[in-house]
């Protein structure tokens, strides 16, 4: 005959001898001190075992009573999980992530990447946000956004950086320009050439402006796709990192060298979320394909570099 285990009369067991005694077992669980004595002998009777030794005046347990113990703190741990996975699953269900991003992240690929996660999670509304860095950085703190994706994280207290890789402000030239043989250039060459800078409320810009050499633009813009176009059309060059010109780079319409400046040689792109804040599950879900994006694109700008 298959024996079952009555959940009430353990878990007053549990908290027995949690309280060391029934009188405060009973305070603690707000019921007679003779209701807990109850349940524990009905315990005993289900099971035909002792649970407790008796003639004492704390309790302690008998080998039978420290297996039922724990078999009643490992149901309800394996219950917590469980409800916590339901809980989950029922917001995958609905709800919106919001996320804000700059405009040299945006491809065919980063779109395949949310059109797939909308496929799989039907009910969810992704909210995408077109930004500056600073403007990012300043939603992610004040939890307008879920997280946000930047170039050249700023040092900010408040700000936690879920993922980062190194990706340096490059020379974006086309592969016929004459500087485009060289293996690096310096910034002092570049300043003889025809060049196109993003706008001043570009972190691109604000970089390219802390280094020693002035660079008088012929084309300035709040539009990297525009700036690209200049470039190609004009034998002109410009600065990005090179994931804002992947499609380029790999079509061979451009091409992108290093240059002898620290500064420009030391930015990164991260991803970010207000420090101390825990994400959603599909806000995270979101962040890990994305971070694998990036992790999948910068493998393969480098296969394209190294032979370009």
């Amino acid at each position: 005959m298959k024996v079952t285990v009555n959940s009430i009369r353990l878990k007053y067991l549990y908290e027995a001898q949690r309280y060391s005694t029934m009188n405060a077992a009973s305070e603690a669980m707000d019921v007679a001190p003779s209701s807990v004595t109850r349940q524990i002998a009905a315990l005993e009777k289900e099971l035909g075992v002792e649970m407790i030794e008796k003639g004492r005046r704390g309790i302690k347990l008998t080998e039978a009573g420290i297996l039922a113990v724990n078999h009643y703190a490992e149901r309800c741990a394996q219950e917590e999980v469980f409800l916590s996975q339901l809980d989950s699953l029922k917001r995958l269900r609905s709800g919106t992530v919001k996320i804000a991003i700059g405009e040299g992240f945006v491809s065919d690929d980063f779109s395949r990447i949310i059109n797939n996660f909308l496929a799989e999670y039907d009910g969810i509304v992704v909210d995408i946000l077109l930004a500056k860095t600073n403007h990012i950085s300043d939603l992610v703190k004040e939890d307008e956004i879920h997280f946000g994706l930047i170039f050249d994280t700023p040092k900010d207290p408040k700000i936690r950086t879920k993922a980062e890789f190194d990706q340096p402000i490059k020379a974006i030239l086309p592969p016929n320009h004459p500087l485009a043989s060289r293996k690096s250039l310096k910034l002092e060459e570049i300043a003889q050439e025809k060049i196109a800078l993003p706008n001043k409320s570009y972190r691109i810009r604000q970089i390219i402006d802390r280094t020693d050499t002035f660079l008088e633009p012929k084309l300035t813009s709040n539009s990297l796709h525009l700036l690209r176009e200049y470039v190609k059309t004009e034998n002109a060059i410009t600065f990005m990192p090179e994931i804002a010109v992947f499609k380029d780079l790999v079509s061979e319409q451009i091409v992108s060298r290093p240059t002898d400046n620290p500064i420009l040689n030391s930015t990164k792109i991260s991803l970010i979320t207000r420090l101390g804040r825990q994400l959603p599950v599909t806000a995270d879900i979101l962040l890990q394909l994305v971070r694998n994006h990036l992790t999948s694109t910068l493998n393969q700008i480098s296969k394209v570099s190294s032979v370009s």
